[in-house]
């Protein structure tokens, strides 16, 4: 792929004015005890439309761990890998921001190698504190702008997200960041769970960052003891009919992701094949009913 067809593609995984469809996807990120190939055919047999591969360290799809053979079996399985996730933080030392950037690359080289046609887009969330963020803004967005600059190198999107634990944790300090970068490698990504935690409304923020989000996550949460609570889509209070209607009257058409949060997995019996089933089980009906599939 040159760099122009690759510029070209960058907006291929969301766009506006045809006809609304939403492609449904989970990844293993909430199916760490399984092998790859067992989390690939999981999602597959559920009924996902795509998948989401963990590059996270001490995960089966950890750059590292995936030789030659293991990623020839990824690119040749029939389910597309539409995102890849890891946990980066913009506000570490010198040395782990060095050491980020050589991830990003390493997640580029997975990219091309399992989809060299569409390479997925790679998600990260951005670090930091809410009470920090007019301190450490400018910060972030210098060394985000060397993140978007080594993706951009390697051909690779990079998909950013607000979380209410995080500095950038509304739809304003979010836009501000991607404006400030202002990269073609680099985009939002749009979680209303986390808005939602913070009492803001769905549809304004969906017009917040809708446009420049090149894909979407669903969860759902809720404050317990003044605490974020995720739990899975249709377990808390967003009102996803409303949701669903919304991206409907957009006409957005890219995936959506189901994201199963850390605080469910590492809850006492918790089973991904059921998380992932009962995520699709809620949200699939949903989505055809709004004629979103």
């Amino acid at each position: 792929m040159t760099r122009r067809e690759w510029i070209g593609a960058l907006a291929a995984g969301a766009a506006f004015g045809a006809p609304a469809k939403v492609r449904l996807s989970i990844g293993n990120y909430g199916m760490q005890s399984l092998a790859v190939n067992a989390a690939l055919a999981l999602i597959r047999k559920t009924g996902y439309d795509g998948a989401e591969l963990c590059l996270m360290p001490g995960w089966p799809s950890e750059p590292a761990r995936l030789d030659p053979a293991a990623r020839r079996g990824i690119r040749e399985q029939p389910l597309p890998v539409a995102t890849l996730i890891e946990n980066f933080n913009l506000l570490v030392s010198d040395e782990a921001h060095a050491a980020t950037l050589d991830r990003i690359r390493a997640a580029a080289t997975l990219a091309h190698e399992i989809a060299p046609k569409q390479p997925p887009i790679l998600q990260t969330v951005l670090g930091g504190r809410p009470p920090d963020w007019e301190q450490v803004k400018d910060r972030m967005a210098s060394r985000l702008t060397e993140w978007a600059g080594v993706a951009e190198e390697n051909k690779l999107r990079l998909a950013v997200k607000s979380h209410v634990s995080s500095a950038s944790d509304t739809p304003e300090k979010l836009l501000w960041l991607l404006e400030k970068v202002s990269s073609p490698a680099l985009g939002g990504i749009y979680d209303y769970s986390h808005f939602q935690l913070l009492g803001l409304d769905l549809e304004k923020s969906l017009n917040q960052l809708l446009p420049g989000a090149l894909f979407i996550t669903v969860k759902d949460g809720k404050m317990a003891a003044g605490k974020a609570q995720f739990l899975l889509p249709g377990e808390g209070t967003i009102d996803y009919r409303r949701y669903f209607e919304l991206l409907r009257e957009k006409a957005w058409n890219g995936w959506m992701l189901v994201e199963i949060s850390r605080q469910l997995q590492t809850a006492p019996g918790y089973d991904p094949a059921a998380a992932a089933r009962r995520s699709y089980e809620f949200l699939s009906p949903l989505l055809r009913q709004a004629g979103l599939r």
